[in-house]
């Protein structure tokens, strides 16, 4: 212990050869096995005041008071800053001293605190629901610290690349509470967020490098669920009681019109007008990406808003629907699904791909229209959703077949192939 004393010291000296009329100013030096860190204190002390010896000034002036203040706090900061680096087990050298230094003086210098200037500064530039995930995220993060370390919070220059491999193996299960986990997709867009909030930091200087990386895990591909012609009469046609029927009725004009739930929950009668073929067009902005989506309803989706025009009463900033909230559709949905002998697990958003399977492209829908229906930036995107049914390429295929087949039949004896 005495060993490691020897290797710090703190001396605070008035600059002499440097005044400024009657005062001189107050510098600070901390010194670490040989290695120098000068800390600017911005204050000035009459040079007769000062103490070097007792390290304070021994004015009676409000002055000297602020400034012998300012000393014992400046002390009590830069002894905690050794003792978080020896906690840390990292070596105490001037370098880590600077790094956990400069943290002090800064209020976003801890997951939680850099998570909420995150929120701050990037509140204009991205919608509140993105916002949802960043939460969750931090809670992840809030919660793992609190198991693997035992602190409501922690500082962002002790986290390091081990952290985040923990982090990563936290989130799939290990050394978690409670049953849940994240698959390793969730997981991912997790990290995938800690990476860009840390940057913040490192824009800021407030860390000197992101250790937060994408790791060399690979996104699982997931297999888009929808609903095939069959499955969808059969959730049509089933006798339902009224709760049920309500969450059907909504969830299948999704299905015709690929309005995600978001979407369809805030669908009004100012959205739905006469196109430019006189019948009734889909006209929204997609609250996810502020994309203008366009489409013209077919019938199956105006009959359904036919059913619902005693609610909405025709006002124009009246909600179309009555939609319940996404849990409840979904627990709803689960026993619409029963009820129909449809055995998937059906959720809100099948709707959506539905739409861009089932629907438009298994019926010969480009996928450039299929994708401008549907308001995504990109038709990759699109792909993604987009299933081709069976029935589809066989459909596609049945010409080209029949042109081989008719080939083969042409053919003369003589150029069949002989076996053996």
């Amino acid at each position: 212990m005495s060993q490691k004393k020897q290797t710090f010291n703190v001396l605070f000296w008035i600059r002499k050869g440097r005044t400024n009329e009657k005062l001189s100013p107050l510098s600070c030096r901390v010194t670490i096995s040989g290695q120098r860190y000068e800390i600017p204190t911005k204050l000035y002390l009459r040079s007769e005041s000062w103490s070097a010896v007792a390290q304070k000034s021994l004015g009676k002036t409000a002055n000297d008071k602020e400034a012998n203040r300012y000393i014992e706090d400046l002390k009590i900061t830069i002894e905690d800053t050794v003792t978080k680096i020896r906690q840390k087990n990292y070596p105490l050298n001037i370098e880590n001293f600077k790094l956990m230094f400069q943290t002090q003086d800064n209020e976003f210098s801890t997951i939680s605190t850099l998570f909420d200037y995150h929120e701050i500064m990037e509140k204009k530039n991205l919608r509140a629901s993105t916002f949802v995930g960043y939460h969750v995220t931090k809670k992840h993060l809030l919660n793992f610290i609190r198991i693997k370390y035992h602190v409501s919070d922690y500082d962002l220059t002790a986290i390091d690349k081990a952290f985040v491999y923990e982090f990563y193996a936290y989130l799939q299960g290990y050394k978690r509470e409670g049953e849940t986990v994240c698959a390793v997709n969730g997981a991912l867009k997790h990290i995938q967020r800690f990476k860009k909030v840390m940057n913040v930091a490192l824009q800021n200087e407030w860390i000197s490098r992101n250790p937060v990386c994408l790791l060399n895990a690979k996104k699982t591909k997931v297999e888009r669920g929808f609903l095939s012609e069959k499955e969808l009469k059969s959730i049509e046609e089933v006798p339902l009681p009224v709760n049920l029927s309500i969450v059907r009725d909504v969830f299948v004009f999704a299905v015709y019109t690929g309005l995600s739930f978001v979407d369809i929950s805030n669908l009004t009668n100012e959205n739905i007008n006469v196109g430019i073929d006189k019948s009734l067009w889909l006209n929204y902005y997609r609250q996810k990406t502020d994309i203008h989506a366009m489409l013209p309803l077919l019938q199956p989706a105006v009959c359904i808003l036919k059913r619902y025009e005693a609610y909405h009463k025709g006002k124009r900033t009246n909600h179309v629907f009555p939609v319940p909230p996404n849990q409840v559709a979904n627990r709803y949905l689960k026993k619409v699904a029963k009820e129909a002998g449809v055995e998937k697990n059906i959720t809100f958003h099948m709707a959506r791909h539905t739409f861009a399977t089932t629907i438009t492209l298994s019926h010969g829908i480009p996928i450039e229209t299929v994708s401008k229906m549907l308001g995504h930036t990109s038709i990759k995107t699109t792909q993604i959703y987009a299933k081709i049914l069976d029935t589809k390429v066989m459909d596609d295929m049945a010409a080209l077949k029949e042109l081989y087949t008719r080939k083969e039949s042409q053919k003369s004896p003589d150029n069949k192939a002989v076996n053996g």
